[in-house]
């Protein structure tokens, strides 16, 4: 069995850098690399110089309108290049695994990469990443045979995981976490005092006469009674909705008001009169399965394609025998601005 000799000195993971799409980051600075080696896989020595040219490639393909901006260039090292390592380190492993199951790749299949990747006039594009055709070239072979690998032995693996009876059960599982509701907007007045029931008994027979919100007739409320209050709009749903407040409105019609109702008020807990208004109630059905099928498919998929790449990984590791080092401090900072 081949060795891996495996010397890895930086640990944890850090995603690529969210680039602002349109922002002027031109500058006249340099970025200076503290250059050294980081890991030894399957006899390839990967240095900073190697991480650096990986995230040249990624920089090109993702944030190109930012290529004259080294302020840009260097955020994007700075964040990226503990993962793009480790992405590295496990490529290096899945590449082992792949010569020695003699996966096969055809240079045609690399040159048109090479083409859609970098356009008609490669040696132009290259030459302003700042790589050489051969080692352009080296990275997306590599490219494609990790991807063929991961397709062979992590991602058709995870798509026949997922069987119909398990879209079924998750299906069931979405639909218990999210069932029909009725979304509502209402308005509720309120009368509070002694003669709190008569006083909403008239305020009502207006309310009703008038057959208008009753934003619109504050002044006439009030003048009814002082006391007589109303409430902004409530925008909620029947799922937070109150029971005292869902009891009310629950037989109502968008426009219509509710009977005056004796309840106890939740911040000084005295006995009010309330009058309940609809003005808006939107239905939101359930998800229907032909609807959400596909979605959970790949949420499955997802899932089961994470727990295969671990275990792959794991195995590759296993495999090829390594030990893991971290003598590069967690503040180690590679990259310069000068």
């Amino acid at each position: 069995m081949r060795k891996v000799f495996y010397s890895f000195f930086c640990f944890g993971s850090a995603l690529f850098a969210q680039m602002p799409p349109a922002v002027d980051f031109s500058d006249d600075h340099k970025i200076a690399v503290h250059n050294t080696i980081l890991a030894k896989v399957n006899g390839t020595t990967i240095s900073m110089i190697d991480v650096k040219k990986k995230m040249d490639m990624a920089f090109h393909q993702h944030f190109s309108h930012l290529a004259g901006s080294s302020s840009a260039r260097y955020q994007f090292y700075e964040a990226s290049w503990r993962h793009v390592l480790m992405e590295m380190i496990d490529h290096q492993l899945i590449l082992a695994d792949a010569e020695e199951k003699e996966a096969k790749l055809t240079d045609g299949e690399v040159r048109e990469e090479m083409e859609q990747r970098f356009g008609p006039n490669i040696m132009f594009t290259l030459d302003k990443i700042g790589l050489t055709y051969e080692e352009s070239w080296k990275m997306v072979r590599e490219e494609l045979l990790v991807r063929r690998m991961t397709w062979w032995f992590i991602h058709s693996k995870a798509m026949n995981q997922v069987t119909p009876q398990d879209i079924r059960q998750a299906f069931r599982l979405y639909s218990k976490e999210n069932p029909a509701y009725q979304e509502l907007a209402y308005r509720v007045i309120s009368v509070k005092g002694d003669a709190a029931q008569e006083v909403a008994e008239k305020a009502y027979t207006l309310l009703v006469s008038r057959k208008v919100s009753p934003e619109l007739l504050i002044e006439a409320l009030q003048e009814l009674d002082p006391s007589i209050q109303v409430s902004s709009e409530y925008r909620t749903n029947d799922k937070t909705l109150s029971e005292a407040h869902k009891a009310a409105l629950v037989s109502l019609a968008p426009g219509e008001y509710s009977h005056p109702s004796l309840q106890k008020s939740r911040t000084d807990k005295q006995i009010v009169v309330r009058i309940f208004y609809l003005s808006e109630r939107t239905d939101h059905a359930a998800p229907e399965f032909e609807a959400m099928s596909a979605q959970l498919r790949e949420n499955l998929i997802q899932k089961a394609v994470a727990q295969e790449s671990t275990a792959y990984l794991e195995k590759l590791r296993k495999h090829y025998g390594f030990d893991m080092k971290s003598d590069l401090p967690e503040d180690f900072h590679p990259f310069s601005l000068e």
